[in-house]
This record gives C-alpha cells, sequence and structure tokens, in this order.
C-alpha cells in the first residue's frame, strides 16, 4: 500500500467533476452547498492536475460497460465497497462541515469545504449504483468483509480488517472501518474552539483519508466493475493529495502556536 506521506507535496483536489457521468448523468445530491469563505488559501499550479487525474479516471469509467452479464450482487466487493465506503464518506462530511463552520483559519475552512462537498457528490454517485444494481443502500452484513487485504488492529486495539457476520472480527473484536473516529472523538471536535478545532480536524481527517484509501486501493484491484474500479483510484489520487495538504497546514499551525 502506497503511503500517503511519501507522495509529492501537492495541493487537494477540491472536488471530482466527473461523478455524475460516472452515475449515468442522474444523480440529484441533497446537499446545502454553503457559501465559500471569503479567503480561500492559495492553490499552487498543480492543484489542476489533480482535478484533471480525478475526472480523467471517473469519466473514463463512465464510458466503458458498465454491467458485462449480471449486476454486482450481495457479496460482491463491488456492494461491499460502494456501502462501506458511503458510510465513511458520510462521517468524513459531518467532521468537515465542523470544521467549515467552526474552525479558525480560512485555509482549514477552505479544505473542509472542499473535502465535505467532494465526498458528499461520491456518495451521490454511489447511491445510484446501487440502484441501479438493484440493492438496498445498507446491509445487514458486518463491514469490510469484502476486503482482501487484511487490516490490522488499531491503536485501540479495534481491527479494521475482515469482519463476520455478527459484525465482530474472527479474535471477538468489533469491526470499525480503518480511519473512522469514535465518538468520544467527534464530540471533542464539535467541543473545540479556536484553532483546536483546526487542528482537531486535520489529526482526524489524516487518519480518516489514510483508511479510505486503503479501502479504495482494495477495492481498486478487485471490484469487478470497471467504473468502480475507477472512481476507487480517483478517491486514492485525491486523498492522497488532501493529506499532504492538510499536513501542511498543520506545520504551518504550529508554526505560530
Amino acid at each position: 500500500m502506497t503511503d500517503p506521506s511519501q507522495l509529492d507535496e501537492t495541493p487537494p483536489a477540491a472536488t471530482m467533476d466527473g461523478e455524475d457521468a460516472a452515475a449515468g448523468g442522474h444523480i440529484a445530491v441533497a446537499v446545502d452547498e454553503p457559501e465559500r469563505p471569503h479567503t480561500r488559501p492559495r492553490r499552487p499550479g498543480r492543484y489542476a492536475l489533480y482535478v484533471i487525474v480525478a475526472v480523467v479516471l471517473v469519466g473514463v469509467g463512465a464510458l466503458l460497460p458498465g454491467l458485462v452479464g449480471r449486476a454486482p450482487g450481495e457479496g460482491s466487493v463491488d456492494a461491499g465497497f460502494v456501502r462501506d465506503m458511503s458510510e465513511h464518506h458520510a462521517q468524513a462530511v459531518q467532521m468537515a462541515m465542523v470544521a467549515y463552520r467552526h474552525g479558525a483559519t480560512p485555509e482549514v475552512r477552505g479544505l473542509a469545504l472542499d473535502i465535505g462537498l467532494g465526498q458528499e457528490r461520491e456518495v451521490g454517485v454511489m447511491a445510484a449504483w446501487l440502484r441501479d444494481w438493484g440493492l438496498p443502500s445498507v446491509s445487514g452484513a458486518a463491514p469490510m468483509l469484502w476486503m482482501h487485504d487484511d487490516g490490522a488492529a488499531t491503536a485501540d486495539g479495534v481491527h479494521t480488517g475482515h469482519g463476520q457476520r455478527d459484525g465482530t472480527a474472527a479474535g471477538g473484536q468489533v469491526v470499525r472501518m480503518p480511519g473512522m473516529a469514535t465518538e468520544q472523538e467527534l464530540a471533542q471536535l464539535a467541543s473545540a474552539t479556536g484553532r483546536s478545532v483546526d487542528i482537531a480536524f486535520l489529526n482526524l481527517m489524516i487518519r480518516h483519508h489514510e483508511g479510505g484509501i486503503a479501502m479504495a486501493q482494495d477495492a481498486s484491484r478487485y471490484a469487478g466493475e470497471k467504473k468502480v474500479r475507477h472512481l476507487a483510484r480517483a478517491m486514492v489520487v485525491v486523498q492522497a493529495g488532501e493529506i499532504t495538504a492538510m499536513r501542511a497546514e498543520l506545520r504551518r499551525l504550529a508554526a505560530f502556536t
């Protein structure tokens, strides 16, 4: 698995304009786009490259045959990844909106807005795919059953790899998707003020993106649908760039602490 910290210092991709095409052009995302901050972080030239890569990856996926034979079914990598990543994205959007509303610096608020809007659009794309496949948006199965690459226990002992149908790992541990924040961490973020919001958000979202990249890399290898593999690859590119930007912002904040 690629370590995002080893990638070039590249700013984040704000959104992915190709998602609607990837879903067949009929996505209606139920999100009110909040007013952007008046002061936005300066974007170096490489930012455009990340956007282009993401759009091309997803757009090409939309042009490829979506269904070969039967649609993905229950137990497929495609369905498992789409459902789990939708839930994973939903938490990212939740954290991003806290940082956008209450963050102390325009740079962090801008990053949070980019992440929230981009991941909300991807949730809409994946929801449309599940409808097209005739599958419900949620499943009674434990998360991460679809992953091929074994996960590892987190620092707090929660397993993040394969789960069982009762929601536990083989050793009886509760399964949580990689990078997900705990309820306690979410509460701490919601109650933080000033620069503490910025720092808490950046640390939580970096870990969240690292977990999302692990999930997307697995789906990019093993999903049966080409459009799912292309979206997963685009997620890796975009989230790696966002991690680079967030780490740079943490260093900047530390310099003024």
